[in-house]
């Protein structure tokens, strides 16, 4: 596993986006978004089981969807069955679905 997700796995799951985050937030944005930038793709499923369990419960920052990003490029590189029960993994129900409505579009086109 790369030193990048393991970094990112000690900080562990993304906070909230929150109208009362202060400036203190400004280095939790910046150490995720640095790691999240600096991973090259596709991950490993391992990778994956890592970066699935890091979803906000909803926002923060934008940087969901760069980890939003990271997670579907398993898509294709492992059997289907695994990638949906990683999905499931999703500790946030709204990503959970975001991610399930995009497989099931890209499913349909095939």
């Amino acid at each position: 596993m790369r030193e990048e997700i393991k970094k990112i796995e000690k900080m562990g799951r993304m906070p909230n986006e929150s109208l009362n985050d202060d400036a203190s937030i400004d280095k939790q944005i910046e150490q995720y978004d640095e790691l999240l930038q600096s991973i090259v793709k596709p991950i490993s499923l391992q990778e994956g089981e890592v970066l699935i369990k890091i979803f906000p419960e909803n926002s923060f920052y934008d940087l969901q969807w760069t980890l939003l990003h990271l997670v579907e490029s398993l898509f294709g590189k492992i059997d289907n069955n695994k990638y949906q029960d990683l999905i499931k993994n999703c500790p946030s129900v709204e990503w959970k679905e975001t991610l399930n409505v995009r497989l099931n579009n890209v499913m349909d086109k095939i």
